[in-house]
């Protein structure tokens, strides 16, 4: 990206949270008998294939209640109800931004291990201990990349302490 176009981030990222669609790629696991992928997200449409109980299918985008997924190499949407617990709120909707996710109770050793920093080994162990976390956003976060005269101008315009 140049360096001109560097705006064009919270343009982008505004313009998905005022949406209200999300766009994300994460994995799910159809918790349901008999579910099938709609061309449309409305049952009324003539499915396009079957998605079985226990398939893992890659999340495209949500809109309302339905999720537009692949499986199989086949594009199409399938409703929440395939899945075990419904979809928070997407981390670019407004909503979320303003209040966040739901609060988790944290440990003091977990406490610590932020403040040390997660090894690979530690980062898997906690992905086993809580299989039910997204942790796509954590490695998002860790993908940015700042330009190091624009952190220390932020820094120091904000009389920062690094």
């Amino acid at each position: 990206m140049g360096r001109r176009s560097w705006w064009l981030i919270p343009v982008v990222l505004g313009f998905l949270a005022l949406s209200g669609t999300a766009v994300w790629a994460e994995t799910l696991t159809v918790a349901r008998p008999d579910q099938k992928l709609y061309p449309d997200p409305d049952f009324a449409g003539t499915p396009l294939a079957p998605v079985p109980e226990g398939a893992e299918v890659q999340v495209l985008k949500q809109a309302g209640d339905w999720y537009k997924v692949e499986y199989g190499g086949t594009s199409g949407w399938i409703h929440r109800q395939a899945f075990p617990t419904p979809k928070t709120a997407s981390p670019f909707s407004l909503k979320h931004l303003l209040t966040g996710p739901p609060v988790q109770e944290t440990k003091s050793d977990e406490v610590a291990l932020a403040g040390k920093g997660f090894t690979p080994e530690v980062e898997s162990a906690y992905r086993q201990k809580h299989p039910d976390m997204n942790f796509a956003m954590v490695d998002q976060m860790e993908s940015f990349r700042v330009d190091e005269a624009r952190l220390q101008k932020f820094i120091q315009e904000g009389g920062l302490t690094p």
